[in-house]
Order: C-alpha cells, then sequence, then structure tokens
C-alpha cells in the first residue's frame, strides 16, 4: 500500500520532508483533523515521457504520481492528503447539513461546542439526485472541499457527508451542548400554534359536509340531511 504526503498545497506535498500516511486514519491522526486524498496536477508539461521521469523521479512505482497524455503533451498528477475545512459539529447529519452548533478542526475544539468528548462521523444524506450537476449545485463546496463524497445507490446520485458528533456509550443518548440547551427551553416555554384553525365541533360520528356547500352536514350512514347549526 503507498503511502502519500500529508499537506496544504502541492508546493508542500513534493517536500521530501513532508509526513506521510498509508490510510485516511493515520492522516486524520497526523492533521489532528478531517483529511481528504486529492489529486492536483503538476504545472509544468513534457514533451515525452522520458522527460517527465527526468523531473520526477518517484514517477513510477510509488503510486503517488500519474502520467497521462492531455491537450498535446504529457502531464503528471499527484496524489497527497489534504486537510479539510473545519467540519461541522453537530448531534445528527442533518442538522450538520442545515444547522450546525459551530465548525471545528480537532477533537478538542468540537468537544467545547458539544459540552461532551466528540468523534468522526459519516452520513449518507437523504436526497437523491439524477446527475453529478443536480448534486453539485447543493452540496458542491462539500464536495470541493473534501468534507463530503459522492456516492451511487438506487441508481441515483446521494452525498456522504463528514461532521463531528458526541461520542457516547451505545444506547445512551449524548448530553445536550449548551447552545441545544437553550434552544429546547425556548420551545418548551413558547405557546403551542396549531397547524391550521381547529374545525367546528358540531359534525356527529356519522355525520359529514356537504362537498358542494360545507354549510350542509349529511348523515353518511342513516338519516336526513341538516343545516349547520339546526336542531
Amino acid at each position: 500500500m503507498s503511502s502519500f504526503p500529508l499537506a496544504a498545497n502541492l508546493a508542500a506535498a513534493r517536500d521530501p520532508q513532508a509526513p506521510r500516511a498509508r490510510t485516511e486514519d493515520e492522516a486524520t491522526t497526523l492533521a489532528g483533523g478531517p483529511v481528504f486524498l486529492t489529486v492536483e496536477e503538476l504545472p509544468n508539461h513534457f514533451e515525452t515521457p522520458e522527460a517527465a521521469e527526468a523531473a520526477v523521479p518517484e514517477l513510477y512505482g510509488s503510486g503517488l504520481y500519474e502520467l497521462l497524455w492531455r491537450e498535446g503533451a504529457w502531464r503528471v498528477t499527484m496524489r497527497y492528503w489534504r486537510p479539510a475545512p473545519p467540519a461541522p459539529v453537530a448531534r445528527t447529519g442533518e442538522a450538520a447539513a442545515k444547522k450546525p452548533l459551530g465548525h471545528a478542526r480537532t477533537p478538542e475544539e468540537a468537544r467545547a461546542l458539544l459540552g461532551a468528548p466528540a468523534e468522526l462521523a459519516q452520513e449518507m444524506m437523504a436526497n437523491r439526485y439524477i446527475d453529478h450537476r443536480q448534486l453539485m449545485k447543493r452540496w458542491g463546496e462539500w464536495v470541493k472541499g473534501g468534507l463530503a463524497e459522492i456516492v451511487e445507490t438506487e441508481g441515483k446520485f446521494a452525498v456522504r457527508i463528514t461532521y463531528w458528533r458526541p461520542m457516547h456509550a451505545p444506547g445512551v443518548a449524548a448530553p445536550l451542548a449548551p447552545v441545544e440547551r437553550i434552544e429546547l427551553a425556548e420551545r418548551v416555554l413558547a405557546p403551542l400554534k396549531p397547524d391550521k384553525p381547529q374545525a367546528e365541533l358540531d359534525i356527529g360520528l356519522f355525520e359529514d359536509t356537504a362537498p358542494e356547500n360545507p354549510n350542509v352536514v349529511l348523515v353518511t350512514e342513516e338519516g336526513d340531511g341538516r343545516f349547520r347549526g339546526s336542531d
């Protein structure tokens, strides 16, 4: 298995002293936060494969580089681990996507927001998209920043996002963060409001309103109809 440099940009990744990691877990530990494997093209192009190999001694065999022909020249791309932007902090993936408590790069930063130990988690979002273009309209910044990956499922496309969530024992709910406790208290104190006005309570068990005239009550089982308000 190849090991890839961990760096913030291509120039730093090509430094022989750059730290290396084989897996995402190793790279995450080194970076102290989420990372993603990026592929970036070197700025130079070459007339022949030999010229590319002379400029990039590790071109073959290392797994870091790839030689490709594009637009009339030989070009070289490099793979390396890159720290992702600070990940959202939330109790669920849906909350992370819509209304996170904040953003954090390290477990310590996430813990300060949650008020509890935090762990990196990945979660598939519910929405499905017919193509990449439609998906990228909503998740483009997440994907480009390495906080979401595109997954094909059921003949469509979805995203799996990375976020910080509370770490707790299975079957035991994590304690609420201070911000969540405040929001919950505000909801408890707020007056209850129905979605729609309550209907008048003068319709019997076997009665219903007439479709052509809501002021007429019809008996659904037996008997005659009556006008609303009549005995």
